[in-house]
């Protein structure tokens, strides 16, 4: 992740990690998809734990595959694409993919 867009919550994600955010061997735990009301993904960082979720809202494309048991994934891109969020999951274990959604925010709960 070269460039972390400014969306709501992003402040608090780079003082956790004092930078870009590393999601290198994070674990998705939860995946949510709903057409009419707010979407979630939320992933177990490894590195400084912590958990992260993304709300996404309006989402207009996605393509996900590989879903599992345990699913860790190689990294994490979020970049903004004219008036959309793409989000990628890059593959490593399970679930690999990228949702499109036009708005995004995101929550951080450190883990000890």
């Amino acid at each position: 992740m070269d460039s972390f867009p400014d969306i709501p919550g992003a402040d608090k994600l780079l003082r956790w990690f004092a930078g870009e955010p590393s999601f290198h061997d994070g674990e998705v735990l939860e995946l949510h998809l709903d057409r009419s009301g707010p979407s979630w993904i939320r992933i177990m960082t490894a590195y400084k734990p912590a958990i992260v979720t993304f709300t996404l809202e309006d989402i207009t494309d996605l393509e996900l595959a590989d879903f599992s048991c345990q699913n860790v994934i190689s990294g994490l891109d979020l970049e903004k694409r004219d008036d959309v969020f793409h989000l990628t999951m890059g593959p490593c274990y399970g679930i690999a993919g990228f949702i499109d959604a036009r708005r995004v925010s995101v929550d951080l709960a450190p883990r000890a």
